[in-house]
């Protein structure tokens, strides 16, 4: 009684979801939330069907690899499991059809292909009584009929993914298939094909393409995209506050009309600041770049992020040997065996900032602060794509000469003390997402200008700040472990001494460099420090610069420090006064008040 109320059930799902399958919903009037509200769980529950598919299949193959009795009663368990949450989900999946959007050729092989499995997987479990316990052997039309299941979930599954994620969404890294020829940029190099289109692929062809056509708009092509969708156009070329794409992309993202839909990948504010930028400028799908009015904000989304490849110690010292050094300029290593090298130019002008071009490559520290230089200098400056410290204190730059600094993405320190630069010439530096320290006192910056930039660079810096807290943290876990080495255990001692050379510590660096009263530090005060002993402490200071004090204030920690790092690098450098900055720098009593712990 029980197998025949079964069958009758199941006839009668298969006949409500055939019913409901050659129904328009599309065309009818429900008023029921039920409808979308249970469509929605189409993607949620299509996945079940197939683990459960894929638990017969792996059984029937440890069947026949050690026959064992009772087995065919758990697969008809399996297979009608399957069956009941195939039915079902293929019901939601027709509730989910009848919201629209989809292109109807795709949708309907699609609809028809999930028939399909589910009437294979009932025809399946009825053929199972000729499958009995301890066969060597799959009756042929029981195998014809798990080979031929097998089939449909592939192929419903492929067409899924294609409305869905777009045409060859499973296939598109195929190994097998040959490698299709890259989309090469048109020989003009029109802004809409080679910037824009790309964004709209990334945020908007998902819902948006020939097989899924949400709101009747698609935009995998600029026609379609000027055709709009079902209500109405979607820019207005030369307005973009006027255009519903770039309204709905402000929207918060939990309602229901911001796009992409919550759950999809969003764009950032500057890629929404470039989208509007092309629509202000009249969406053309032909306009270049030279044709269209580029402000500063938006010239940096076309800038080449240039990492330039360092030259190794040997060719560094090659090339330096006799090369012509402008007066007023010294240069150094930042450390022994390390090509990269810093150079200080108090007397520096636009002409020897242009000679420096020639060592770019390993240029990652200039200082021109106090120099003769003027914003011909950055020009050059903004090639140098390797720097990591600028120094242009007290300098005539300006605005203007600050917009050549937009490529410099790796830039983490910036001195703009006691220049002329205002709010304007920040809308550059919040592109460089690696800064860390910006000095503008004494500039005409606002103090919401520095808000503004503050905010822009937060995430950054706090992402930074919270990493140097974790290695703080790995650090004094290191020291809390206690390891036991045997004395004649030589290997192992290796291990250990090796491991404890390669932590860094505040106390560790005064202990090397300052205790004592022939300490490195005493001698450089003397003037008697050797010069790779000077190299050593400086490499230590600097990596005391991205550590927390023990006590008092980040800021001033970073400043006594940093003035620690370039009186050190003066003195390498032999300047004149330099001894004096040192000990200047070095005054332990100032810094022991602040950040020493009682």
């Amino acid at each position: 009684m029980t197998a025949l109320f079964s069958r009758i059930l199941a006839v009668f799902v298969l006949i409500l979801l055939l019913v409901l399958s050659l129904i328009d919903g599309t065309s009818l009037n429900i008023a029921s939330k039920w409808i979308p509200f249970l469509g929605r769980f189409h993607p949620v529950l299509l996945h079940l069907p197939i683990g459960l598919f894929a638990a017969v299949v792996l059984l029937e193959l440890f069947v026949l690899i050690r026959p064992v009795s009772r087995i065919p009663e758990k697969i008809h368990f399996l297979l009608t499991a399957c069956f009941y949450t195939t039915a079902l989900s293929a019901i939601f999946g027709v509730f989910l059809s009848w919201e629209g959007g989809y292109e109807s050729d795709a949708l309907n092989f699609h609809k028809w292909a999930g028939v399909v499995t589910a009437f294979l997987i009932f025809f399946l479990d009825l053929s199972l009584k000729t499958r009995r316990s301890g066969m060597e052997q799959l009756p042929t039309v029981y195998f014809g009929g798990l080979v031929a299941t097998v089939l449909a979930m592939t192929i419903t599954g492929h067409q899924g993914g294609s409305i869905t994620h777009g045409s060859g969404f499973l296939t598109q890294h195929l190994p097998f298939a040959k490698d299709e020829p890259e989309e090469t940029a048109p020989s003009g190099n029109a802004v809409y094909e080679t910037h824009i289109q790309p964004l709209l692929k990334d945020y908007c062809l998902d819902c948006h393409n020939p097989e899924k056509v949400k709101g009747e708009l698609r935009m995998d092509s600029y026609e379609m995209i000027l055709a709009g969708g079902l209500n109405g156009p979607v820019l207005v070329a030369g307005n973009s506050d006027d255009s519903p794409m770039i309204q709905r992309l402000h929207l918060p993202i939990e309602e229901e009309e911001h796009m992409p839909p919550q759950g999809k990948p969003q764009p950032t504010e500057e890629v929404i600041e470039l989208l509007s930028w092309w629509i202000d400028q009249g969406a053309s799908p032909i306009a270049q770049l030279d044709e269209m009015e580029v402000p500063p904000e938006i010239a940096v989304h076309f800038l080449q992020h240039e990492v330039l490849e360092f030259r190794s110690r040997e060719a560094m010292d090659e090339l330096l040997d006799g090369f012509p050094m402008p007066e007023g300029m010294d240069i150094y290593f930042l450390a022994q065996e390390d090509p990269r090298i810093g150079v200080r130019a108090k007397k520096g002008t636009d002409e020897s900032v242009e000679v420096l071009l020639a060592l770019k490559e390993n240029l990652v520290e200039l200082n021109l602060a106090n120099s003769q230089i003027t914003d011909r200098a950055l020009q050059a400056v903004g090639e140098m794509t390797n720097l990591t410290h600028l120094h242009l204190q007290n300098t005539a730059i300006t605005d203007l000469g600050l917009e050549h600094l937009a490529n410099l993405y790796q830039l983490q320190y910036l001195n703009l003390y006691n220049t002329t630069i205002t709010d304007t010439a920040l809308k550059v530096l919040r592109r460089l997402k690696a800064l860390k320290n910006v000095y503008l006192w004494q500039t005409g910056v606002s103090e919401e200008g520095v808000a503004g930039l503050h905010n822009s660079l937060y995430r950054a810096v706090e992402a930074d700040r919270l990493q140097r807290q974790i290695e703080d943290m790995r650090r004094e876990r290191d020291r809390l472990r206690v390891e036991i080495v045997s004395a004649f255990d030589i290997e192992l001692q290796a291990q250990v001494e090796e491991a404890v050379q390669g932590e860094v510590s505040i106390s560790d660096v005064m202990i090397e460099f300052h205790e004592g009263e022939t300490s490195i530090a005493n001698r450089a005060k003397a003037g008697e420090a050797e010069v790779e002993d000077l190299q050593r402490m400086l490499e230590s200071y600097r990596a005391m610069v991205e550590l927390n004090p023990p006590q008092g204030p980040p800021d001033s920690w970073k400043e006594k420090t940093t003035n620690l790092v370039e009186a050190t690098q003066a003195l390498i450098a032999g300047e004149e006064g330099a001894i004096k900055s040192y000990r200047l720098a070095v005054d332990c009593k100032a810094c022991h008040s602040v950040h020493r712990e009682n």
